[in-house]
């Protein structure tokens, strides 16, 4: 009896979805409401139908013979590919044909004379006399201060100043014997080797 009252008293245009009076919860609860499009496609929310507007590759809800299609397509998409991945490499392996040599790249070897090429500053100036093949001059010190010096060919050095030299002439000072010093009023040292006279007292 309700159902006859509710169905009485909605109108055509509260359950129609094309008319701007469309009432939602009587089109739900009206056995009169008719569907716009009976085979309309569903989806399980907005996200979903806004994706299948713009990529057309979205299955509505209910057509599992669509999805199985579907999957059909890829795994025959699939074996095709091995296929034709096994025939390129039945042809470049082939007996004929033998291994496809392969290209290695040479990389760039960095040792200490590629490295000289590259100094500049204070460095640059040993790189001048590296290619001038010039004699230079090298103090040495110790911890007391200036030790000798060498003059000598540069062949080759670091970014620590460290140095590959050739023709070397190195001199140097030599530390010279400490005198032995005699205390006041002993007298003249005794020569070792020889007996001292001990007077009696």
């Amino acid at each position: 009896m309700s159902e006859q009252n509710s169905d009485s008293s909605t109108s055509e245009s509260e359950i129609s979805a094309c008319s701007s009076n469309f009432d939602p919860l009587k089109a739900l609860y009206s056995a009169k409401t008719k569907i716009p499009v009976e085979n309309a496609p569903m989806y399980e929310n907005l996200a979903q139908y806004e994706i299948a507007q713009k990529k057309k590759d979205v299955i509505p809800v209910g057509h599992s013979e669509q999805v199985r299609k579907r999957e059909e397509e890829k795994e025959r998409k699939r074996l095709q590919e091995e296929k034709e991945l096994q025939e390129k490499n039945k042809q470049r392996f082939a007996k004929y044909q033998g291994m496809m040599p392969t290209v290695r790249r040479l990389k760039k070897t960095k040792n200490l004379l590629t490295r000289i090429e590259q100094m500049e500053g204070p460095l640059g100036v040993l790189k001048d006399c590296v290619d001038q093949r010039l004699r230079i001059k090298v103090i040495t010190r110790n911890e007391r201060g200036i030790r000798g010096d060498l003059h000598a060919t540069l062949i080759a050095f670091d970014k620590q100043w460290n140095l590959a030299l050739c023709d070397v002439l190195e001199t140097w000072k030599r530390k010279g014997p400490k005198k032995r010093k005699i205390p006041p009023g002993l007298g003249t040292p005794v020569p070792k080797g020889t007996a001292a006279a001990i007077s009696p007292v």
